[in-house]
């Protein structure tokens, strides 16, 4: 919503009440704020996408809904608060170090959601979003918990995690700070144009027919790019469609868009939602097949629950797609969402990636995408090309700044090394990690009791 600041507090409330409780009512209590936040982020535009990509019913999209938001998101949040009165003291620190473990977990499990991580908040606080370039968002993720943690402890506990928090945040915000005056906001604007993208058009009554007419007065650059399902059907089995392609190809040079393949060489057809890439000749050069399917949409998480006629199948190679010297890191769709694709194209050295989006069924779920995406800008420091089938083409600079263009100017490059997440990926899950195994030692060494109403119990066991 916009709202970053309130990220800082908000978990607060739940964790108070969490407190001293037995762990069947910090389940209750975790599972309902779970729940009700999830729905909260997810349900305006999941609901109907259910109904209109899956042709559900009322009753049948609202369990789809429902199951899709706990499994993905408000177990997580149960998860922590089953887990709370368990954690080693000071608490104030074992719980971000819980959480972003369980953030790691819902970006893997049934083939990972990380929708709406708490790091994902400060996706407008640039200065604190410049953290990810160290951390990725899992930095985040802690340091947003930290102050909330530390609200809800009492006594001494509560006056020191308060000051461990001002003072990360401060050396956050200071770090962000410099390295935000290391990226120009845009390149000078007598740089050549790398790429042009013309967005928008999904839902014309010939989409192929509006991108072609639109490419055609469009600022002339090597790349041209369209985004997902531009080609609404299978080129493979529309010739029109496909002369209709090498014609845009042939007239502007490179070509790259997103369209559905099917591959029948096996022993039954497979289908692949996917970018090709097309060279000045109007010839099918690469493709790339999305590797991240959507839940629900475009896989079932379950073997035994088919949600789909032609479920697609992820695609294996990461490997990126070169046009005219321009090495390009494709994302499809919710793929920018995933950190662990663009950091491997930024090991690759891509100039720059590109997120082909259809948008169609997201309503205000395109805006949160967004938001998340932008991280894969900060973590890589490389510009990410957001190409919408719905809305406008936004581009995003490497820090993380969003600007509405068309065209895309690279400019001379800041630098090439490797960014500390690009290089050494999700060191703050293993720090984390080794943080609560520290923790869990020093209490077993000390013969600390347990916190909550456990030690309560044990306490009064004493005393008989």
């Amino acid at each position: 919503m916009g709202l970053s600041l309130l990220a800082w507090f908000a978990p607060w409330p739940l964790l108070r009440a969490l407190g001293g409780r037995p762990w069947r009512a910090r389940l209750a209590l975790a599972s309902l704020a779970g729940l009700l936040w999830s729905l909260g982020t997810v349900g305006s535009w999941l609901y109907p996408a259910a109904r209109e990509h899956l042709a559900a019913g009322p009753l049948a999209a609202a369990a789809l809904t429902v199951a899709a938001a706990w499994t993905y998101g408000g177990a997580y949040l149960a998860g922590l608060g089953l887990v709370y009165g368990w954690l080693p003291r000071p608490r104030w620190l074992a719980t971000p170090a819980a959480w972003v473990l369980l953030e790691q977990l819902r970006t893997r499990v049934l083939g990972g959601a990380p929708w709406a991580l708490l790091g994902h908040t400060q996706h407008d606080a640039l200065p604190f979003a410049q953290l990810a370039e160290l951390t990725g968002v899992a930095g985040l993720s802690f340091l947003v918990l930290l102050p909330a943690a530390a609200l809800a402890e009492r006594g001494r506990g509560r006056t020191a995690g308060l000051a461990v928090s001002a003072a990360a945040l401060a050396a956050a915000f200071v770090f962000g700070e410099y390295r935000l005056r290391a990226f120009v906001a845009l390149p000078a604007a007598d740089a050549p144009p790398v790429l042009t993208v013309v967005s928008g058009h999904n839902l014309a009554r010939d989409p192929l027919g509006e991108y072609l007419a639109a490419s055609a007065v469009a600022e002339p650059a090597p790349l041209t790019i369209w985004p997902e399902t531009a080609a609404p059907g299978y080129l493979a089995d529309d010739p029109l469609a496909a002369q209709t392609v090498a014609r845009a190809a042939r007239a502007r040079g490179w070509l790259l868009l997103g369209a559905s393949r099917y591959d029948g060489s096996g022993p039954s057809r497979r289908y692949f939602n996917s970018a090709l890439l097309f060279d000045g000749d109007g010839r099918l050069r690469q493709t790339y097949d999305k590797r991240r399917l959507v839940p629900f949409a475009e896989r079932s998480p379950f073997p035994s629950l088919a949600t789909l006629v032609r479920p697609f199948s992820p695609g294996t190679a990461d490997a990126p797609l070169v046009a005219e010297g321009l090495r390009i890191g494709p994302l499809v769709c919710w793929e920018a969402i995933f950190p662990e694709l663009a950091r491997s194209y930024a090991r690759q050295g891509v100039d720059v990636l590109v997120n082909l989006t259809s948008d169609r069924d997201l309503g205000a779920g395109a805006s949160q995408q967004l938001a998340f995406s932008r991280f894969r800008a900060i973590e890589t420091r490389r510009w990410l090309v957001r190409a919408s089938g719905t809305g406008p083409t936004l581009l995003v600079d490497p820090a993380g700044r969003v600007h509405r263009a068309d065209t895309l100017r690279l400019g001379a490059p800041t630098s090439s090394a490797p960014t500390v997440y690009v290089r050494y990926g999700e060191t703050m899950s293993w720090l984390s990690a080794a943080l609560l195994g520290v923790l869990f030692f020093r209490r077993t060494a000390n013969g600390s009791p347990r916190s909550g109403a456990n030690a309560a119990s044990h306490a009064g066991g004493r005393a008989c």
